[in-house]
């Protein structure tokens, strides 16, 4: 019976240890407040942007969760949580510092490899980017792609016009399954794709790939 008490007191320690939380945050640059920085919950997969006032907020968050905020195309300021519940993160030139209200920390910046790899776009650099639709991904991310946005809708073209019918749309996988005439700006949200891929000369897929084509693999 003692056995099972004290079992039962450890798995409760346990789950109270590990109970999710809200935490919310401050991003200054300099020591202003910094609008639009976008902040990754890595474990959770959320990201979102900081207001006006350089403000952010989680939801169910555990400790143990990494927090990486995209602070240039080449370096993230990443932070491992702790039982906090308030930060302010402070963004200078070579450094940042973090504060809990108990204590302050500084950091060097995480370098990245750049972000440009190809033709390809994984999960992870769209979700450090903040970019939201997959014709803002292909316009920042891929390079020799036209996109145009005409009244709310946008346009990809990756080849001029093949042929007097045939116009200039690419072709569209998404999962395995070829799509035509779909609207990419609604297509699915950009927060389900692994990995996006342009194949601009169309190879494998023949007629139907002249005008190029879009991959795309969602999260599984």
């Amino acid at each position: 019976m003692k056995k099972r008490l004290l079992g039962w007191i450890m798995l409760s320690l346990m789950c109270l240890s590990s109970m999710a939380d809200d935490i919310s945050g401050v991003i200054l640059k300099n020591g202003k407040p910094k609008k639009g920085i976008t902040v990754w919950m890595k474990k959770a997969d959320k990201a979102v942007e900081t207001d006006k006032e350089g403000r952010f907020f989680f939801t169910n968050v555990f400790e143990g969760d990494t927090l990486q905020i995209t602070v240039s195309a080449k370096s993230d300021a990443k932070i491992l949580l702790r039982d906090w519940r308030q930060i302010t993160v402070n963004l200078e030139k070579k450094k940042y510092t973090v504060n809990d209200g108990k204590s302050e920390n500084t950091y060097e910046y995480v370098v990245l490899s750049p972000l440009r790899v190809g033709d390809g776009v994984t999960h992870e650099m769209i979700m450090r980017s903040g970019l939201r639709t997959i014709p803002d991904l292909i316009r920042n991310y891929i390079s020799g792609v036209v996109v145009t946005s005409d009244g709310g809708s946008s346009k990809v073209q990756i080849h001029g016009i093949s042929s007097v019918n045939s116009g200039t749309d690419p072709l569209v996988v998404l999962d395995g399954v070829a799509l035509q005439g779909v609207d990419l700006d609604t297509l699915i949200p950009v927060e389900e794709i692994a990995n996006l891929r342009v194949i601009k000369d169309g190879s494998g897929y023949g007629v139907r790939g002249a005008n190029g084509v879009i991959e795309i693999s969602t999260l599984k």
